[in-house]
């Protein structure tokens, strides 16, 4: 019983810090509307920002700094357009890093089914 109760604390502090993360990152994308579905083959290219779009078009933007768990399965496309030559890693669901986003650089097609989370450097 006793291993069942921290499995269960430690998948809710989970849950709640993977909420907080999509609640920052998300803002970012203010102006877009995620009821309107973009072309996936129109990625969006925001300056100064890293873009990740799903295959039906929603999109989500990261800035210097910023982390999220990745939301999608299947392919969509980034584009890295960080400032000061910024990257992002794309960590798995070990949180091992999966694969690296070089600066200036996309749009590039992804399958997000291998990645959980981004994290912008610059």
């Amino acid at each position: 019983m006793r291993k069942t109760r921290t499995a269960l604390t430690a998948l809710t502090v989970f849950a709640l810090s993977a909420a907080a993360l999509t609640g920052t990152t998300t803002g970012a994308a203010a102006t877009d509307s995620f009821s309107t579905s973009r072309a996936a083959t129109a990625p969006c290219t925001v300056p100064d920002a890293f873009c990740a779009t799903s295959g039906s078009g929603d999109q989500l933007v990261l800035h210097c700094g910023e982390s999220a768990l990745e939301p999608w399965s299947g392919v969509g496309y980034w584009d890295n357009r960080l400032p000061g030559g910024g990257i992002v890693k794309m960590f798995d669901y070990y949180g091992s890093v999966n694969h690296v986003a070089p600066a200036d650089s996309g749009p590039t097609e992804i399958n997000w089914s291998l990645v959980w989370a981004l994290r912008t450097y610059c």
